[in-house]
């Protein structure tokens, strides 16, 4: 039966934080953003602080005692991705739990949610992606079935007092605002009470940008910059400004517009230098350096492109260049850039 409460009676509450105004306990987050930008490196970052008690960037913790984590991934390997990103970053693996078999099977309505959260008592259990645990059989843009599974870790949140962060996917409509870029149904944005979105700052692609896009319970947090770097604690912190992702897309837009004829230019220019379809990349820099052809405008055009990087079997490697379509004999694979 529902009865009517006065308002009068209702005891007013402050909002219970794990890391204020980006993180509130006891209440859903999201954290958004394209594949490749860090999602999964930055949350493995988050839950090393709740394990240890420190500071997440900047931001002080409530409460400075190591916490547990609960972690559930539906894609990454937890030995060679999940166990070693926590560790890069400094987790207190004491304090982390993981599924490691039949993870694909859990749905956010599974009883297994809730013992785990029993068992554990975390401060921090996340979801990833969050779209594994609504499950196949729901269409992610319909919000009755969406609701009623989302609905369910939302009261479990409540209940236990947890901080849940629901990694996301953005989906391809890379016109749209930080919000219409969220994968699935715009209920499950309702049902966030903060909203997190990543990317890359232009021009300086090894920089990333956390910005604060939606906050339910306090002011929005400012933008951080991070970057990536495995060898130096995971993540480091790079400093703060007021850019929103909108912001940021403009700025890009922008960008690209105005870089045009260059990267028109510098795909012609890769393309004259490589007639057998296959140069020394080392020269082809010296020589687009040399013609005035820019780092970022040479590097756009290779993506562009599609070119094939490889390395030479030779003592010391070296670097070939290659056009889709031509041979990649007496070469092997090479992995220029941290695959997030």
């Amino acid at each position: 039966m529902v009865s009517l409460v006065c308002l009068e009676e209702v005891k007013e509450e402050e909002t219970n934080w794990l890391y204020s105004p980006y993180v509130p306990r006891g209440k859903l987050t999201l954290c958004a953003a394209y594949p490749g930008v860090g999602k999964t490196y930055l949350l493995c970052y988050m839950a090393a602080c709740v394990t240890t008690g420190k500071s997440f960037f900047n931001i002080v913790p409530f409460s400075n005692e190591k916490e547990n984590v609960v972690y559930l991934t539906a894609e990454d390997g937890i030995g060679d991705t999940i166990k070693k990103r926590m560790r890069q970053c400094g987790a207190d693996m004491k304090h982390v739990f993981v599924v490691t078999e039949n993870k694909t099977q859990l749905l956010f309505d599974s009883p297994e949610i809730e013992m785990f959260i029993q068992q554990t008592n975390p401060a921090l259990m996340i979801f990833d992606p969050f779209q594994a645990y609504i499950g196949s059989d729901v269409d992610m843009n319909a919000p009755n079935k969406t609701n009623e599974r989302v609905g369910h870790i939302v009261d479990l949140a409540e209940k236990y007092g947890v901080a849940v962060v629901l990694i996301c996917h953005f989906n391809k409509n890379q016109k749209g605002d930080a919000i219409t870029r969220v994968l699935g149904s715009t209920d499950i944005m309702g049902k966030c009470r903060s909203y997190i979105a990543l990317g890359n700052v232009p021009d300086e692609e090894d920089i990333k940008f956390m910005s604060h896009e939606k906050s339910s319970l306090e002011r929005k947090g400012r933008t951080v910059l991070f970057e990536i770097d495995p060898d130096n604690g995971g993540i480091v912190y790079k400093g703060e400004n007021s850019l929103s992702m909108d912001d940021y897309t403009a700025i890009r837009s922008k960008k690209r517009a105005s870089n045009a004829p260059a990267l028109e230019e510098a795909k012609k220019f890769i393309i004259n230098q490589m007639p057998e379809g296959r140069r020394m990349a080392k020269e082809i820099k010296n020589l687009a350096e040399a013609n005035k052809i820019s780092e970022m405008s040479l590097r756009r055009a290779r993506e562009e492109l599609g070119i094939i990087t490889r390395k030479t079997k030779t003592f010391p490697p070296e670097s070939v260049w290659i056009l889709p379509g031509h041979t990649e004999d007496e070469s092997e694979p090479i992995q220029e850039r941290l695959c997030l």
